[in-house]
């Protein structure tokens, strides 16, 4: 099993919250920047070769 570390961000202009794969993620709705408040890492099974 592979592992990911996610940006998980929240843009305080729109007041959206989101989760990226990108080390310096903008905000999905207005394109603006965003403050990271988290990083956790993420379980990426890979499609028919693992249980």
């Amino acid at each position: 099993m592979r592992f990911h570390v996610v940006a998980q961000w929240l843009c305080r202009t729109c007041e959206v919250e989101g989760r990226d794969l990108e080390n310096e993620p903008s905000c999905w709705n207005c394109g603006g920047e965003v403050i990271v408040t988290a990083r956790p890492t993420v379980a990426m099974e890979r499609c028919g070769t693992e249980p």
